[in-house]
């Protein structure tokens, strides 16, 4: 029982809420002074703890009974509420751990030379296009088809960075009065675009997919030579 002790500890679980559930597994359905008398916890205190794990889905309040006795969640339910807790708490460490990999792998080039990495999210997707820019060593090529992905930030940087290399920005009609640039960074534009992308030293390509703009982002040279053949077939036909 230590062992769940820790374990239930690391999701906010405190002892005498890991006594209660496991009192009211052990004998049943309980009220809150059996609860109190059994475990020595304050009357005062004791609905303060119930509430809580009523709230994580551990226990049950039964109905149409006074005084209202409560009822343990199977413990097989519990276990499934609590993989599913974990696994949203990693799904939201993703991000965090896909940026490291990228700042491990630019920095560790010598035994990792070239890296592919999967982005998702807007945020983190915008982050990486000024990257691109800030990191790029003589031109960078910007096509940008979603609004979400356009701010000042951004606009910073490329001005900023188009005082030292070459940029095109490439962008949709509607999104074009958004582009208030100076005149070294050339802007085009064409109807619409499926996807877009942000080519330099690296390269990040991405598009909108169930409402969440998602991509990826390489070193590979290869990788970025088609992304620049296939900027170039449509800046070619862009106005």
């Amino acid at each position: 029982m230590d062992q769940l002790g820790k374990v239930l500890a690391s999701f906010g679980i405190g002892k005498r809420e890991v006594d209660i559930y496991l009192a009211l597994v052990e004998r049943g359905e309980m009220t809150a002074r059996e609860l109190s008398d059994l475990l020595g916890i304050p009357y005062t205190k004791i609905y303060a703890h119930l509430e809580r794990l009523e709230r994580l889905g551990l226990i049950t309040p039964t109905g149409g009974v006074r005084p209202a006795k409560f009822r343990a969640t199977p413990p097989v339910e519990v276990y499934r509420i609590l993989v599913r807790q974990t696994s949203e708490v990693l799904k939201t460490l993703k991000p965090f751990f896909d940026s490291l990999q990228i700042v491990y792998e630019s920095r560790y080039a010598a035994a990792t030379s070239t890296f592919l990495t999967l982005i998702r999210g807007a945020e983190r997707v915008s982050d990486l296009i000024n990257e691109v820019l800030s990191e790029a060593e003589t031109e960078a090529y910007l096509a940008l088809p979603f609004e979400e992905l356009i701010s000042y930030k951004l606009f910073a940087t490329i001005v900023e960075e188009s005082k030292r290399i070459s940029i095109k920005v490439l962008t949709t009609v509607r999104l074009r009065v958004k582009f208030d640039l100076p005149p070294r960074v050339e802007v085009r534009t064409v109807p619409e675009m499926f996807g877009g992308g942000a080519i330099g030293g690296s390269v990040l390509i991405f598009v909108k997919h169930g409402g969440e703009i998602s991509g990826v982002y390489s070193n590979e040279r290869f990788i970025a030579e088609i992304a620049k053949t296939y900027f170039y077939n449509v800046w070619q036909r862009a106005k």
